[in-house]
């Protein structure tokens, strides 16, 4: 034996060696190169892509049928029925689906504008660039006409990068018709419901002025006495939990819930404080909360 190993130490050594850098090889270099590659075609696509549209010489009427089909697509996002819930899932599924955790995902008080709807929406997350960039395309060819509002981009160890992204969901607001005192108020309102608007009233002979009575506001004003010291049980009224209500919650491995709170929603996970609450567990029929009061729960 020791013969035949003294014969073939140096096959033995060779054939180790060659292995070692296989494992090597296939441990480091090939994940390393594969990744490098998938960058470098998605960063020659981009490139083609804006050379392609440098270059463009295009006829007019190209580019108004360009500019219609456009306006039509625009057209079909908005008419989707938009609500903070409704996005909140939308985005939380999304970056799921690209592998982003999300923070601070929230949306803001709706706008009303004649004939739209807007909403406010922020989050902030931490992943590759190449992560981020593909999770924000996916927004924008989503379901929701999203308007960019700003965009933050900062580096981080590790290759990531630390991203604070605020855009607008976009909406039209019921083809422009808003309903008042059961009258339809259009952009333009025709005679009939203008006239359907105004309503008669009646004023009895009491309620009217009397010409010879000197006005209110040159009549001597009645002393005020000072008032009472509230009492102490006024002044130590009991607190109240803020109405924070529950719209929806999305189990799983790390379940998550939807809150409003005063024309604001917001993805909340468990040991998330928000709104001067603590969010302790999310359930699947509950998510309790802790405030300086102590606990109280939302149920679904």
């Amino acid at each position: 034996m020791k013969m035949f190993l003294s014969q073939k130490k140096y096959g033995i050594i060779a054939t180790v060696a060659v292995l070692l850098t296989l494992c090597v090889l296939f441990y480091y270099v090939v994940p390393a190169a594969k990744k490098a590659a998938v960058l470098f075609f998605e960063t020659r696509s981009e490139i083609k892509m804006s050379e392609t549209m440098q270059n463009v010489d295009a006829s007019p009427d190209s580019l108004i049928a360009e500019y219609n089909r456009v306006s039509s697509q625009i057209q079909k996002y908005t008419n989707v029925h938009v609500s903070s819930s409704k996005i909140l899932t939308f985005v939380h599924d999304v970056a799921a689906k690209s592998k982003i955790v999300l923070s601070d995902l929230s949306t803001g008080e709706m706008h009303r504008t004649e004939g739209e709807i807007e909403i406010p929406v922020s989050f902030k997350t931490s992943a590759p660039f190449v992560d981020v960039l593909r999770f924000l395309k996916e927004l924008e060819n989503g379901m929701f006409c999203i308007r960019a509002d700003g965009v933050s981009l900062n580096r981080e160890e590790k290759g990531n990068v630390s991203a604070s992204v605020q855009f607008s969901v976009l909406s039209r607001n019921a083809n422009g018709v808003n309903k008042v005192d059961g009258v339809k108020n259009k952009s333009r309102l025709s005679l009939k419901d203008m006239l359907a608007l105004l309503k008669p009233q009646e004023i009895s002979v009491e309620k009217l002025r009397d010409p010879f009575r000197l006005p209110g506001r040159l009549a001597p004003k009645p002393k005020v006495e000072p008032k009472a010291a509230k009492s102490k049980e006024q002044a130590s009224s009991p607190k109240e939990h803020p109405p924070i209500t529950l719209d929806a919650i999305l189990p799983g491995n790390n379940p998550v819930a939807i809150l409003k709170f005063h024309g604001e929603s917001a993805v909340v996970s468990v040991g998330q404080k928000i709104w001067d609450v603590t969010v302790v567990s999310i359930k699947n029929d509950r998510v309790i909360l802790r405030d300086e009061i102590g606990k109280f729960e939302l149920k679904n």
